[in-house]
């Protein structure tokens, strides 16, 4: 009987022991899964924050450059404080950031022609004829032509290449196509195709959008140097920028006009390639809370015309010339129809930005004796965005 009973508390302790085994696996996998749930809360959150304090920035910039003749020229302007300009206090607990960097304070790439390739890498560093060489290959690579003086860079080099080739005659649309261009390849990798330094130096100094001008307000001394700036002449602007620099009383630390550059520089200054408003903006936004954060970023246009590369047109579209030397734009103009009760077409036509269509007539439509705009104005177009919200939580596998 005593046996009986021993064996009855043996199989009980047994019992007892694997319930707390399971109710501690159980407890422990739904931690897990609470934890992962509130991760990706914080993360949806922290997203959600991020777009809205790019947006305040937006509208704070759009509304500076209404006040300001439709210019933005720097920062100092008073969007590089976007909470403080519009009175709006921060959320409690949350740390935002602001940083703006402007892409057109470098030079646009596809306006660049053979002499101020030449200009800008022999300021970077490289020897004369070494960048002669380097801008003959690069100008025989996106003009439709021009042929290379060198023979690496001419067309019948490209198809004796392993992946025969031919080059793009097109402007430059990615810094990786310096790979496949022949000479400044040579200066631009190394030979486990890493890029050099000069080619950093490069990258640093030239957009792959097109604009009309890089703004001297936010450029860097290389591209000063590179359009043929003296070392004087940078010393002068670095001067009327800084906090303590001798300026007239009044003028804010940039400049607003080509007439205030060339009072500082002198009447033969070389800003042919230089403006003082910025075309180009990137706004970077990190949104911060506890460990958790957010950093999203947009490069929005703030110039009335800018592009990225012109597109290979349809054969059946008609090409249109561009203004700069991009290449040729199609146009399509579709003539105002009805296509449905009360719904109306309106005519459209090209610009010189690809994808671009300015409609000749608000698109309107009338629904129950009620009329409403299908189309929404953005005060700043964007061009580019990019987000960057932490890693995402690991997938829970079915068999764990």
């Amino acid at each position: 009987m005593r046996r009986r009973r021993g064996s009855v508390l043996v199989v009980v302790l047994v019992l007892i022991s694997l319930a707390s085994l399971l109710l501690a696996q159980f407890m422990e996998d739904n931690s897990l899964e609470l934890t992962m749930s509130a991760r990706e809360n914080d993360r949806r959150r922290l997203r959600s924050l991020a777009q809205s304090e790019l947006e305040l920035a937006l509208a704070v910039i759009s509304e500076i450059r209404a006040i300001d003749l439709n210019n933005i020229h720097n920062p100092a302007q008073g969007y590089e404080d976007p909470h403080g300009y519009a009175g709006i206090p921060l959320p409690e607990g949350v740390e935002v950031r602001f940083d703006f960097e402007d892409e057109s304070a470098k030079l646009p790439l596809a306006l660049l022609d053979r002499s101020s390739l030449i200009q800008l890498l022999y300021a970077l560093g490289l020897e004369q004829r070494d960048a002669e060489r380097v801008a003959d290959s690069i100008v025989a690579w996106t003009s439709k032509r021009y042929e290379s003086t060198e023979e690496e860079a001419r067309d019948a080099a490209y198809e004796r290449r392993t992946l025969s080739h031919r080059p793009a005659r097109r402007p430059i649309r990615s810094f990786e196509e310096f790979r496949s261009i022949g000479v400044a390849k040579d200066f631009f990798f190394d030979e486990d195709g890493k890029p050099t330094e000069l080619f950093e130096s490069f990258r640093m100094c030239v957009s792959v959008y097109t604009y009309r001008k890089a703004n001297i307000n936010a450029a860097s001394d290389a591209v000063l140097l590179g359009v043929g700036m003296s070392e004087d002449q940078v010393a002068l602007i670095r001067e009327m920028q800084s906090e303590q620099g001798k300026r007239t009383f009044g003028q804010p630390r940039y400049f607003r006009s080509s007439t205030e550059v060339r009072t500082l520089l002198g009447g033969n200054a070389p800003i042919a390639l230089l403006d003082d408003e910025c075309q180009l903006l990137w706004v970077h936004v990190t949104v911060k809370q506890g460990l958790s954060r957010c950093r999203m970023s947009a490069l929005i246009g703030v110039g009335d015309d800018v592009s990225f590369g012109a597109p290979t047109p349809s054969p059946e579209e008609t090409p249109v010339d561009d203004p700069l030397g991009r290449g040729t734009l199609s146009q399509v103009s579709t003539a105002a129809s009805t296509t449905g009760a009360g719904a109306i077409k309106p005519s459209t036509v090209a610009t010189a930005t690809p994808g671009k269509v300015i409609q000749t007539a608000a698109p309107r439509a009338a629904t129950g004796g009620r009329t409403y705009v299908k189309t929404l104005t953005y005060p700043l177009p964007i061009l580019a965005w990019s987000e960057d919200n932490g890693a995402a939580p690991a997938p829970i596998r079915e068999d764990e």
